[in-house]
């Protein structure tokens, strides 16, 4: 089974960019005709206006399966998203944010109800602190490392592998996955070549493995537990309390009047 749970996906689509993201996905089946990918909607603000992606030709990825992930853009720790209060929230098969300083990134691992924090490893002081890192992984939340960013910008690449080699070590390579950020088919890398980029960040063989396969069938459950704890919240019955209610005040009612009648 192959994973890729970032497939950027833009927020107006045509004919150009569903063609590009078909070859993208061609090149994902030629490695393994069974496969789990996430079209990724990248926000800047709400997650109001975000709405379930169509499939992409259903018919010619029929083994693939193909889910709907939205990564929020977060630059303020004091604010507020409300992320649990928008309408979108449970449609988003996997939810993520993108922390852009340390501090945000500390918010959302200590707070935010998601799925994934995604970080621009390429960028400098990102990367959660080591208790930051261990509140995240206690508390399910999983890290991603896009592998593009080692690639795309060479001036950049030595940052992105101190980061990743640092992110390794506060997690104890702990809810890692690696995803690819691809916006061109040949961006995708082969499980063996994100294995020698493993082995070169420091992970063990189990870490890899787990961040390779076992990691993303765990991070399906989790959100799939946040969307059914949305769910379960808003769809609480609330007659039973108003029926409970309105009977206690008729038993009070009724003991007020029996003690005006022995008072009497």
């Amino acid at each position: 089974m192959f994973y890729d749970f970032n497939i950027p996906y833009p927020n107006t689509c045509n004919a150009t960019e569903l063609e590009r993201i078909e070859k993208i996905l061609s090149r994902i089946q030629s490695f393994d005709s069974r496969s789990i990918i996430a079209l990724n909607l990248s926000v800047e603000d709400k997650l109001v206006n975000v709405k379930p992606i169509p499939p992409i030709k259903p018919d010619n990825f029929k083994n693939m399966r193909q889910l709907t992930r939205a990564t929020l853009l977060i630059e303020d720790p004091k604010r507020n998203y409300q992320l649990a209060a928008s309408s979108a929230y449970p449609n988003i098969d996997i939810l993520a944010v993108r922390p852009t300083t340390i501090e945000v990134c500390k918010h959302a691992c200590q707070t935010l109800e998601i799925d994934m924090i995604s970080l621009d490893l390429a960028k400098t002081k990102v990367s959660p602190g080591f208790v930051s890192a261990q509140v995240a992984v206690n508390r399910g939340i999983f890290f991603e490392i896009c592998y593009s960013q080692s690639f795309r910008d060479p001036a950049r690449k030595f940052a992105f592998f101190n980061a990743v080699k640092r992110l390794v070590e506060v997690t104890r390579g702990h809810n890692l996955i690696f995803s690819s950020e691809a916006i061109r088919a040949l961006e995708i890398r082969r499980p063996s070549d994100i294995r020698m980029l493993g082995s070169m960040f420091g992970m063990t063989q189990d870490q890899m493995e787990e961040s390779l396969s076992v990691n993303y069938p765990r991070l399906l459950k989790k959100a799939e537990t946040r969307r059914m704890t949305y769910n379960a919240v808003i769809g609480i019955d609330i007659e039973p309390m108003v029926e409970t209610q309105l009977k206690r005040k008729e038993l009070e009612s009724s003991s007020n009047n029996d003690n005006k009648r022995a008072k009497r």
